[in-house]
């Protein structure tokens, strides 16, 4: 789907591999086994912090996580310890906020002229200096050395690429590749998104933003995000509930959209102006895609921890008139059935984990 941001070739492939993710407000870590091509769910493990709490995971400063590299490496190695996980390879995912994404054109030109126009073109687009950022693309259309060619880009601080080669040092980790969170979900989603004939939107709503992306055949074309995610509709409930932001997190998952006739306040009422925005953002994004390259968006996928906010797909469903499901990672890997529940609950919010360790495997 993409190149690494950052990559060690492998000399042997590995018949295990881990995918973490460290996110907002929690570290997700997932490790996939291969076996006669077949991939199975060997282990998982979570650890979530409060965003209440004084040190967090709630975003990040300057680009730089807000937790210092020791502290995120301390959880990551507890939850290997908790889940008795031993595997060593792993690529770790970026999130798209801290990520410069843009499409462009370029006219016909051969291999070698390619990465210089790259970097000529995204220039605009991106707040560093080239000397302060990797750059990597994928084509979108057209072909090298015989027609035009439709790039996607994005660029990559360098501090964030260095933050992350220390974490999975001090984790005693091999760190193969990173990567924008977008291509690890839309890998966990492959068989649905490659097989599909629909131009489909994976909405990805993270706790700090929310992430706009489209995809045809399997190909990103589009990937938009703003500053809207599910803290803000905590915090939403925080200050019209006046409880604390855990009483608030707990009232948002349990009640989300639907009735809530046990309150005297209607909680859909409180939640439904950031929800719409959310809306109209993705109706703008398809608008725009439409008038751009003259297709419609047929279905839209969600993903993200929040995608299984209580009557959440059902509004979806109404406002914009369009199919909607929820994220299902695990369509390509095995698991026992014992866990059918549970990922079945938490499974969206594992879909960049399960990205990053099947991108390890292939």
């Amino acid at each position: 789907m993409f190149k690494n941001i950052f990559n060690i070739k492998l000399k042997k492939q590995p018949n295990k591999f881990l995918g973490i993710d460290i996110g907002s407000s929690a570290i997700k870590i997932i490790e996939i086994g291969k076996k006669n091509n077949d991939f199975n769910l060997e282990n998982y493990g979570e650890l979530q912090i409060s965003v209440s709490e004084e040190n967090s995971f709630r975003g990040f400063k300057e680009d730089v996580l807000s937790l210092s590299n020791n502290e995120i490496a301390e959880a990551i190695l507890a939850i290997l310890k908790e889940a008795k996980i031993n595997t060593r390879d792993v690529n770790f995912s970026i999130p798209d906020f801290s990520s410069f994404f843009t499409v462009f054109n370029l006219p016909l030109m051969n291999k070698n002229e390619i990465q210089e126009a790259i970097k000529y073109e995204i220039r605009p687009y991106v707040p560093l200096p080239l000397s302060e950022i990797t750059v990597d693309w994928n084509i979108i259309e057209g072909k090298v050395g015989k027609t035009p060619l439709k790039i996607l880009g994005v660029a990559i601080p360098n501090n964030i690429i260095t933050q992350y080669q220390e974490i999975a040092n001090l984790c005693n980790l091999t760190l193969h590749s990173l990567e924008p969170e977008v291509f690890s979900l839309g890998r966990s989603l492959n068989p649905l998104l490659i097989n599909s004939k629909q131009t489909i939107a994976l909405l990805d709503i993270g706790a700090r933003s929310t992430t706009f992306n489209i995809f045809e055949k399997g190909i990103l074309t589009i990937s938009h995000s703003f500053n809207i995610g599910s803290n803000d509709l905590t915090e939403r409930l925080v200050k019209s509930l006046n409880i604390s932001y855990n009483e608030a997190e707990e009232i948002k998952k349990f009640y989300g959209l639907l009735p809530d006739k046990e309150l005297n306040i209607s909680i859909k009422d409180i939640l439904l102006p950031l929800i719409d925005v959310i809306i109209n953002e993705a109706k703008k994004v398809f608008r725009e895609y439409f008038k751009e390259e003259g297709k419609e968006v047929e279905k839209i996928i969600l993903g993200g921890g929040s995608a299984l906010l209580p009557g959440l797909k059902e509004y979806f469903l109404n406002e914009t008139k369009k199919e909607t499901e929820i994220a299902n990672p695990f369509l390509s890997v095995a698991y026992n059935p014992i866990l059918g529940d549970i990922l079945k609950k938490n499974g969206p919010s594992y879909a960049v984990a399960v990205g990053l360790s099947l991108k390890g495997l292939e």
